[in-house]
């Protein structure tokens, strides 16, 4: 049964209408605030937070933070698009500007970055995804528009999978090329099944847009064409959300647009059944590690469980999901200082969450004073980034030492109108207005 989630009420109602006249020097017209969490597969210690104001890594478990420029990368702090991430298990990071072509990667958790060699360094890579089997392994899926690319020698995208085996820094072709008719939007390797690959993409415009899943049992070797229903004039692409642990047939996307649809396959695409609707972007999905519960959730409607076997979807939470990732028996989540935190984690199925990061200075990773990130994050850069947030020191750039207090933060369990209305106030105390410069919208990705 698909579970239909609207906004009704008079107090989200309102919410909705405070959002929407925030300040102007939100930028971009949206909080600040994280979208993309990654865990070590091998240290547990080893969190990296993807924010709108760069990259935050914790070496424990999430007690402390610090920051990473984004420039570093090859991403301006100008840009309005957030980088891909991914996270070794050797504590590599593999990152794609998105915007330029090629891939940058760090071999020691940020500190020195190199461009990717081979022939990645010349596509536009739109999804990474590292290996559950052997996660030093990343994948990639490059999709470049050439006049000459597509059928006939005519215009269309050049699109290929392609695999790195030592955390980033080389990458072959991996199968055969895609359809070039198709734009692929992301890409996920089966837990289960090393060789089972899916790729999600879409065609056309407006009235005219469709939308498949590209599935491979062979490695990529060879791929098999999915259709799956689109509602072309409220849903405008699909993306992979998760396969389940377990099941290689089972794979789970998310539709992106004026609504956002949870989509379910038991089959590996041959059918698909929707099971959750939401009328705001669902920019957060996670399963437990045994794929036993399915988590769900959007900014304005909060967090959604509901088991693998009933998907029956029942709202735990009013936090402004903005992402969710599992590790072990806790629920992690991306979001804002209007629900209380930056990043939070629970081990309630989300009913409540404690905060690992509020939004305020954190100290530079820790590097030599030649590494890449020394020179270009920080002295004036690091000035900048720190005097735009609360309790910065901004000579040393160190964090404070508690957490934001006076009301410096929101209740994450309070209703969306409270929240939302609150987080006004909260950032005009806390000084959080002068954010001005580091806030970007979220990447079209919805991982």
């Amino acid at each position: 049964m698909l579970l239909r989630v609207r906004i009704t009420s008079l107090a989200a109602a309102s919410a909705a209408l405070v959002l929407l006249t925030a300040p102007a020097a939100i930028a971009n017209g949206r909080f600040p605030a994280s979208n993309q969490l990654l865990f070590s597969p091998s240290d547990p210690s080893l969190v990296v937070l993807r924010a709108t104001f760069g990259i935050m890594i914790s070496h424990d478990a999430g007690t402390t933070w610090r920051w990473l420029c984004e420039d570093v990368l090859g991403v301006s702090s100008s840009t309005t698009v957030d980088p891909l991430l991914g996270l070794t298990a050797s504590g590599g990071i593999v990152a794609a500007p998105l915007l330029t072509t090629g891939l940058a990667f760090s071999g020691d958790t940020g500190c020195s970055w190199n461009r990717s060699a081979g022939p990645v360094a010349n596509q536009l890579v739109k999804d990474l995804a590292v290996r559950h089997d052997a996660p030093n392994i990343v994948l990639a899926v490059s999709s470049t528009y050439a006049q000459d690319a597509g059928p006939e020698g005519g215009p269309g995208y050049s699109q290929q999978v392609y695999q790195s085996s030592d955390d980033g820094a080389d990458w072959s072709a991996l199968g055969i090329p895609l359809d070039p008719t198709a734009l692929a939007t992301t890409i996920e390797v089966a837990p289960s099944d090393a060789t089972r690959l899916y790729v999600s993409a879409v065609r056309g415009t407006v009235a005219a847009r469709t939308a498949s899943l590209f599935v491979s049992m062979s490695g990529g070797a060879d791929w098999i064409e999915r259709p799956v229903a689109l509602d072309p004039v409220n849903e405008t692409a699909v993306y992979i959300a998760a396969v389940d642990p377990a099941r290689a047939d089972r794979v789970y996307l998310r539709t992106a647009g004026n609504a956002s649809r949870l989509l379910v396959t038991s089959d590996a695409g041959s059918t698909f059944t929707a099971v959750l609707e939401l009328t705001g972007q669902m920019l957060g999905f996670a399963l437990s590690p045994d794929g036993a519960k399915v988590y769900a959730g959007s900014a304005e409607q909060g967090l959604f469980v509901a088991t693998r076997d009933s998907l029956s979807f029942h709202n735990t939470s009013r936090i402004h999901v903005q992402c969710l990732a599992t590790r072990g028996t806790e629920l992690w989540a991306c979001s804002d200082e209007a629900s209380g935190f930056i990043a939070g984690v629970s081990t309630d199925d989300g009913a409540t969450f404690e905060a690992k990061l509020h939004l305020m200075a954190q100290p530079l990773i820790a590097c030599s004073a030649d590494a890449a990130a020394t020179s270009q994050c920080g002295g004036a850069a690091l000035q900048a980034f720190c005097q735009q947030l609360p309790g910065c020191d901004a000579g040393t750039a160190k964090a404070p030492a508690t957490s934001p207090s006076g009301g410096c933060a929101v209740d994450g369990q309070a209703s969306l109108a409270r929240a939302a209305a609150g987080a006004f106030i909260v950032f005009f105390l806390c000084g959080c207005i002068r954010f001005a410069g580091f806030s970007r919208r979220a990447r079209g990705r919805h991982r």
